[in-house]
């Protein structure tokens, strides 16, 4: 299996898995904002990590997967339909906090609120005569 077909059925899973989302996930889930932000699908097709960033609190980030699981047929046989494959891959939900991480980075770098006399200046480079 060539590496440009698996990362094109991988854009293609995450394409479809996000039209899904939209009426299968997102109305259940009110209070979160959940996007599919990537998909590993495995070397022999049959199994596929999808990679879910949900943006909520703590309990909507547990209903959130528990949601997933639960409509995970719904969404493979989803899949099935739109996506021409052997087998339809059985979906693995994973939790994707990078997003928040950078966030919650953003803010401690705002906090910091240096002046601006103190911020790092890059260094001076000698010029040649």
């Amino acid at each position: 299996m060539s590496v440009d077909r698996i990362e094109r059925l991988n854009a293609q899973l995450l394409k479809e898995l996000g039209l899904l989302g939209e009426t299968h996930i997102r109305p259940d889930i009110p209070d979160a904002l959940v996007t599919f932000t990537g998909v590993e699908l495995a070397s022999n097709l049959r199994t596929a990590s999808v990679f879910v960033s949900v943006y909520g609190s703590a309990a909507a980030k547990r209903r959130a997967l528990e949601l997933l699981q639960r409509k995970r047929p719904v969404l493979q046989d989803g899949i099935a339909r739109k996506v021409t494959m052997k087998y339809t891959p059985i979906l693995n939900f994973k939790l994707d906090e990078t997003a928040e991480r950078a966030q919650r980075v953003m803010a401690i770098l705002q906090d910091l609120n240096l002046p601006d006399d103190q911020a790092p200046t890059p260094p001076v480079m000698d010029e040649e005569p």
